[in-house]
């Protein structure tokens, strides 16, 4: 194919969508999408109006895609067939709404959905990485605070005691000898480290470790209920989107559990498509796993009963999304003074620890005088 990306590494990361080393931001791709739409609307044909993104299109690697795809629809391919060539862009879900699209001939109406779609799961994605940001940069902070205090002031102290034949207390004597540690061997921390690193990405590939690692997600004493809430609104959105563009519900299932992000939840909705296969009805499949709030299961029940399950399927998704808001919210609210707290409380230490013997002589010295 022209201009196609050509054989490099593909992968999705979060929001942002790699290949190799350029990227595509998701922003770019919703206004792609929605620049799309538009056109199409407008009765202009598919070749046209990707003719035009492609010049417009300033992101390098997204107007190679739209040449490639360009091309490949000017020699016969449909736009799903021509999309389906890059996955680390158009997803399973976005090709399986592309293809009803065109089979129903309301592309347009699909495309603004699907930016609609992004747009929502992107910011959800947003939301509950703002609820690991504050710990994590606390974190790391205090880890650098940490380390210039070991590593630059602690050995200034501990000459100055050594050469005036000061007596450490216990603390001080734990702190220089961690300190003495660190210097001394601070390559082998950071082989351990960086091994530590490249280990856990491996077993993420493991399926029976993944497996555990997002039960363990599930069942986190503060974070877990915001796992849970996090990964069924992504499930919740996806399958709504997809009932409401017409594709069948074991079809939608098989597609919607895989941006679950959770390969616990990934199961369970494979259980659930298993039950509505054997004629279940889908709120009474959602019942039976215990991970769907009752409030959404409720929902979808009255949904099925009104024949408007699409609808229903849209607000449970808004619901799960608001809930997942004001949990981050609550979340760092608390989390901010317990880091501040226990930062303080670790540099604290440290201080008195340098500071100790210090005091020790001074009151020597007053009560000698």
């Amino acid at each position: 194919m022209a201009e196609q990306v050509g054989n490099v590494t593909m992968e999705r990361a979060k929001h942002i969508i790699v290949f190799g080393t350029k990227k595509v931001s998701m922003g770019d791709l919703v206004v792609f999408i929605r620049q799309f739409s538009t056109l199409i609307s407008a009765g202009i044909s598919i070749i046209k109006c990707l003719s035009a993104l492609e010049k417009q299109t300033e992101n390098v690697v997204l107007k190679k895609a739209v040449a490639g795809i360009r091309i490949d629809i000017e020699n016969g391919a449909s736009l799903s067939e021509a999309m389906e060539k890059y996955p680390a862009l158009f997803s399973e879900f976005f090709i399986a709404l592309i293809k009803a699209a065109e089979a129903a001939g309301i592309l347009d109406k699909v495309l603004l959905r699907l930016a609609d779609h992004l747009e929502k799961q992107d910011n959800l994605r947003r939301t509950v990485r703002n609820a690991f940001s504050y710990p994590v940069v606390v974190g790391v902070l205090s880890i650098l605070v940490v380390g210039f205090l070991v590593i630059v002031i602690v050995p200034v102290f501990s000459d100055i005691y050594k050469r005036l034949g000061v007596t450490l207390p216990l603390p001080t004597l734990a702190l220089v000898a961690f300190s003495d540690f660190v210097r001394r061997f601070w390559w082998a921390i950071l082989i351990a480290s960086g091994a530590g690193i490249v280990g856990l990405k491996m077993a993420l590939k493991n399926t029976v470790f993944k497996e555990m690692l997002d039960n363990i997600k599930l069942r986190m004493p503060v974070f877990g209920r915001l796992m849970r809430l996090s990964s069924t609104a992504r499930f919740i959105r996806t399958f709504g989107d997809m009932i409401s563009s017409g594709i069948i519900i074991q079809e939608s299932l098989a597609v919607a559990d895989k941006v679950a992000n959770n390969k616990a939840v990934s199961e369970i909705v494979e259980d659930m498509a298993d039950n509505v296969q054997n004629g279940k009805l889908i709120s009474e499949a959602l019942k039976d796993q215990n991970i769907f709030p009752p409030s959404t299961v409720q929902m979808i029940a009255s949904g099925e009963e009104s024949g408007a399950l699409d609808y229903m399927l849209e607000k449970s998704a808004d619901a799960l999304e608001r809930d997942v808001d004001d949990i981050v919210k609550r979340l760092v609210v608390k989390i901010e003074p317990i880091m501040t707290f226990f930062m303080a409380i670790l540099v604290g230490f440290i201080a008195i620890a340098i500071y100790l013997p210090i005091f020790d002589v001074m009151t020597k010295m007053t009560s000698a005088g």
